[in-house]
């Protein structure tokens, strides 16, 4: 090959590449070993607004660097020019002409290495958009985090609301209406209204559209004085309730609750152990009373097992946090009611009473 071929495939080469680095679609700059521009492609132009005429001979820093990206800068480039790779790039706050500011990634590499033209190449992208998706996305799943986390709170927090309070109630009417201590117990009502305000607020929080009654009303002055469970006695008639909660508070609870009404109870705080006690004698119980979470076996889990043994048993279901799918899945088991602590002890008697009733025709 003479020289002049020599130099027309030189020329042809320097074309090629001169036509892939118009062509590409990042970013490419390079810049000799004292940082001055030497290529500037239209990619370049397009992400960083300054022409190759402007960018050509310019000081790379003066171009492109920001205050918050030159700490960066000036560990990365002497580790660069004494041939230190970064395989993975390097992500900067990069500056544009018109002082705006993006989040770029930075792939740089050292060519031509020990040569009058040795420098830089860098492919930049601007990736401000997948970094602030990815923020974004980062935010709403701890966001999702702290409402998983604010319905179990509120889960708690009305068990112990309605340990509390119903325990309240039954001292209430254990006591003399002008009893001194009706005056405390009262105050024990008022505050757990206000404690119910506060699970809303934790519940509007986490996202649940099922939210705790606004008033929680256990007993007043004038239910003091009319007893209205004692009132209720024998509604129950002898009918007999499986009752299920892992709450050992609850259970001693609604046991209390429900014998005044004249029903007699079978408490678990185990699901397990009363589904053994339901499956070894089905036809033993007229209902049956499960919340919804449990550690051992969940409340629809525990109903479906129920309802397979006996599908015409009604079975109630309790809970103090309900999502909506939580809902649409509890009524598939074929649930009759779902019931939101921290009021169970004011409708459950009414519930079942109702639901008894209308059982008693399918059973005969």
């Amino acid at each position: 090959m003479n020289a002049d071929a020599g130099v027309l495939q030189l020329q042809a080469i320097n074309q090629r590449l001169q036509l892939y680095l118009d062509r590409a679609p990042l970013a490419c700059i390079v810049w000799d070993t004292h940082h001055i521009v030497r290529a500037w492609n239209p990619a370049a132009t397009a992400t960083f607004g300054y022409t190759e005429a402007e960018a050509i001979g310019r000081h790379i820093h003066e171009l492109v660097a920001t205050p918050a990206s030159m700490p960066t800068i000036n560990e990365v480039c002497p580790k660069l020019l004494s041939g230190v790779e970064f395989p993975d790039g390097v992500v900067l706050e990069t500056r544009r002409k018109d002082d705006s500011r993006l989040q770029c990634h930075w792939h740089l590499a050292l060519v031509d290495r020990g040569t009058a033209d040795e420098g830089v190449i860098a492919f930049a992208s601007d990736v401000t958009a997948r970094l602030q998706a990815e923020r974004d996305r980062e935010l709403l799943e701890k966001s999702h985090a702290l409402a998983a986390m604010a319905g179990g709170i509120a889960h708690d927090f009305n068990n112990i609301l309605l340990a509390i309070c119903g325990n309240a109630r039954l001292a209430a009417e254990d006591l003399p209406a002008d009893h001194p201590a009706q005056l405390s117990l009262a105050e024990v009502q008022r505050a757990g209204a206000r404690a119910a305000g506060i699970i809303n607020q934790i519940l509007a929080f986490s996202g649940n559209e099922e939210q705790a009654p606004k008033e929680v009303v256990l007993f007043n002055e004038t239910a003091a004085r009319t007893s209205p469970l004692t009132t209720q006695v024998l509604r129950g008639q002898g009918q007999s309730v499986l009752y299920v909660d892992d709450e050992e508070s609850l259970v001693y609870l609604i046991t209390r609750v429900l014998q005044r009404l004249g029903y007699r109870v079978a408490g678990f705080t185990d699901a397990h152990e009363a589904l053994a006690a339901f499956q070894s004698d089905p036809a033993a119980y007229q209902a049956v009373v499960t919340d919804l979470s449990m550690p051992s076996m969940s409340g629809i889990e525990f109903a479906t097992h129920v309802l397979k043994l006996r599908p015409e048993v009604p079975v109630v279901m309790t809970s103090g946090y309900v999502r909506a799918m939580d809902r649409e899945s509890v009524m598939k088991t074929g649930v009759r009611d779902l019931l939101l602590k921290p009021n169970t002890v004011e409708e459950l008697g009414d519930v079942l009473h109702r639901l008894i009733l209308q059982a008693r025709p399918q059973a005969s």
